[in-house]
């Protein structure tokens, strides 16, 4: 994992480590990270991971939490069931702000 995280631009995490129940956990080594890298995370709930909190407090480029995948899946899922555009501003204001 070090060596793989060394060569790469951008590291995402796509499983449920850092949501609850595992909240407060990470899959990944602080130390593996560095200020070049690109830090995402698809978990949303909390906004802040430790593995965001983590990227954060090592400089990484940029630390992405989950929130911006939830509300453009649902803008997605939205139109495909609806037809229609999703007020995603709105949505976003009232629920993720």
């Amino acid at each position: 994992m070090k060596a793989a995280i060394a060569q790469a631009d951008i590291l995402v995490n796509a499983t449920k480590v850092g949501m609850k129940p595992l909240d407060g956990q990470s899959l990944i080594k602080k130390e593996y990270l560095r200020p070049e890298l690109v830090v995402a995370d698809t978990v949303y709930n909390p906004k802040e991971t430790q593995m965001i909190k983590d990227a954060q407090e090592a400089g990484c480029k940029a630390a992405v939490g989950g929130i911006g995948m939830l509300l453009w899946q649902g803008v997605a899922a939205f139109k495909l069931f609806t037809g229609k555009d999703m007020p995603h501003e709105e949505v976003f204001e009232k629920f993720f702000a």
